[in-house]
């Protein structure tokens, strides 16, 4: 039982080569995160991948922060963050980057516009994406991560372990 269960876990953990030891870490909050809360870890690890290069301190000039570049305008306003760089400090930390974007996620399912491929293009421009006179580049977005989760889910299958993860 140790031996299967260090094995597992072993095979749970692996990474692409070419992951700095700083994008590693981000990554394996990021699968035991997605798994912890019932989401994709695929899907996360796409994303986060595609947005930040797993890199935390990463910030946008459109004041998105963290591995998620979650923004502060909308999101962290409507959280009650009364102060950008507390907000910045927040989203620094990958576990609550990782349930940042969770939240952002679980609200963009309840849009139409948000469904199966299309929910990266609402994470990146909201449920009205359609609509934006940024749409292009909207759906240039969401094709790269989908293309990204389906690199991770043929290359780490045993990300996804729970058969009841989305």
């Amino acid at each position: 039982m140790i031996v299967s269960t260090f094995i597992f876990t072993a095979l749970a953990y692996s990474f692409p080569l070419n992951f700095t030891a700083e994008q590693e870490y981000n990554a394996r909050i990021v699968v035991d995160q997605a798994r912890a809360l019932g989401e994709d870890p695929h899907y996360l690890m796409a994303t986060a991948w595609v947005e930040s290069r797993l890199i935390g301190s990463r910030v946008s000039t459109t004041g998105d922060y963290g591995i998620f570049q979650i923004n502060y305008r909308f999101w962290g306003r409507l959280w009650g963050f009364t102060d950008r760089d507390k907000f910045w400090l927040n989203m620094l930390n990958p576990n609550h980057a990782t349930i940042a974007a969770v939240i952002v996620l679980k609200e963009m399912r309840r849009y139409r516009a948000c469904k199966g491929a299309a929910l990266p293009a609402c994470y990146n421009g909201g449920p009205a994406w359609e609509k934006s006179k940024n749409r292009g580049k909207i759906e240039k977005y969401a094709a790269k991560v989908n293309l990204m989760m389906n690199y991770y889910r043929r290359s780490f299958p045993a990300w996804k372990a729970d058969k009841n993860i989305k």
